[in-house]
């Protein structure tokens, strides 16, 4: 029992040698394993990484782009892979600046731009002016209507005015009105006259003057003139018939009495307007809507009378359009002593050359409308096109349109041949597109066969 009490005092630690032993082995074999999985690992990642997918295209339309080959949904010939210059060293230095401004970049080689006629356009600042003629029609001046109707019930016994287009003057007499009531107020009115003056009680002629006021104010109210019942009180008659006149010089548009009629208060018997000024209303189209203002000068002729132009001013502009004819109504005044401009006569109406000032402008042709968005492409030297979205303002009138964003003046843009551009620009976004995605389809939604 001894011996094998002491047998196993000696194994204990030799055991304990051996598996340091073994361990230590393993910490020391383990640190190269680790990085030589991880250095295998990071290998395949990169060749993962630098691995592109390839992409097919259609010869024919470009639009078309799939992630393996197939055939063209639209004209069903053969996709072909989609070929990618390779850029020097330089283009790609170039190239990864434009990159980390997040632009798409189109390169062109010199001898396509020769080929192409691509033609390009310094962005300059400059007026835009424009001229305006549009058709008008002559009308009334709305402010100067007239409407004579009787204060009085009664019955028109002369009318000194017998038919419409008539030239009236200022206190010219129109009617005469024979009414009872008017008669008797005449007759109260001049018995309390007469009353008040014969008394000689101040008391009496204080009451008696408050009555003949109250009188005289109805007569005032009926249109009975001071003038008028100064002669009743100097003649002692009253009038039998009440004479209307008119307060403006005019012509008569509107006779809605005849003779003999009988009449109720507030019956409307003439109506008269002022033609030595009138109004002339002008339709602006849509596009030269913000070349108008009020108080523009404006000239004015008419095929009734040639070889003459009358000056005006624009006085109002309508605050909406025409529905149908979706325009902008704008009122012009003019001056007619002649009595020359008739209302409902056509005429044409030309705004002198009005500016909003200096603008980026550039030529019309430059912009591609997609309908959605409006593109121009700028160039950066070099045979490098960048897509630019803009936002546009108004046409100059002569081929050239207002831009409000996206340019500023000293870019270089492309006037001509820009859909060529515009068709290489799509197919690297579209490429680019498919790309980031993790399963490429064709762009116009076509079916894989």
């Amino acid at each position: 029992m001894r011996q094998q009490r002491n047998l196993k005092i000696l194994i204990a630690p030799v055991v304990f040698i051996i598996f340091s032993f073994i361990l230590g082995l393993g910490f020391f074999f383990r640190t190269p394993f680790i990085h030589w999985i991880e250095k295998q690992t990071h290998k395949q990642a990169n060749h993962k990484h630098k691995t592109k997918k390839k992409l097919y295209t259609c010869p024919m339309h470009p639009q078309v782009i799939k992630d393996e080959p197939g055939t063209c949904p639209m004209c069903h010939m053969n996709l072909v892979p989609v070929k990618e210059n390779k850029p020097s060293k330089e283009e790609k230095h170039k190239h990864n600046e434009y990159a980390a401004k997040d632009k798409l970049i189109v390169r062109v080689s010199p001898a396509v731009i020769q080929k192409s006629g691509i033609v390009t356009e310094v962005v300059k600042k400059k007026p835009i002016q424009r001229e305006i003629t549009s058709v008008a029609h002559i009308d009334y001046n709305e402010s100067k209507e007239t409407m004579i109707n009787s204060r009085v019930t009664g019955w028109v016994e002369k009318l000194y005015v017998g038919f419409t287009g008539q030239t009236v003057k200022r206190g010219q007499a129109l009617a005469s009105i024979y009414s009872p009531e008017l008669v008797s107020t005449q007759e109260e009115y001049l018995r309390l006259y007469q009353k008040q003056k014969a008394s000689t009680s101040p008391e009496l002629q204080k009451e008696i003057g408050k009555l003949l006021a109250a009188a005289k104010n109805r007569l005032l109210f009926w249109n009975i003139s001071k003038s008028q019942i100064s002669r009743i009180e100097r003649t002692g008659k009253v009038n039998r018939r009440l004479a209307i006149y008119s307060p403006y010089s005019g012509v008569v548009v509107e006779k809605k009495v005849i003779e003999g009629a009988h009449i109720k208060q507030g019956t409307d018997l003439f109506k008269i307007i002022d033609l030595s000024t009138v109004w002339v209303f002008i339709h602006i189209p849509e596009q030269d809507i913000p070349f108008v203002k009020k108080g523009m000068d404006v000239e004015m002729t008419l095929p009734q009378i040639p070889g003459k132009s009358f000056p005006g001013k624009i006085s109002f502009i309508f605050p909406f359009l025409e529905m149908k004819s979706r325009d902008l109504k704008v009122r012009a005044s003019f001056s007619n002593p002649k009595f020359e401009l008739k209302p409902g006569m056509y005429a044409t109406l030309r705004l002198k050359e009005t500016s909003l000032g200096e603008h980026v402008v550039i030529p019309s042709s430059a912009i591609i409308r997609s309908g959605v968005r409006n593109i121009v492409f700028i160039h950066h030297g070099e045979g490098r096109f960048e897509p630019k979205e803009v936002k546009l303002g108004v046409s100059d009138g002569k081929k050239g349109t207002q831009i409000l964003q996206g340019l500023q003046e000293g870019d270089v843009i492309v006037t001509s041949s820009q859909f060529l551009l515009d068709s290489e620009s799509k197919l690297q976004e579209a490429i680019q597109k498919m790309r980031s995605t993790p399963k490429a389809t064709s762009l116009q939604g076509g079916h894989k066969h």
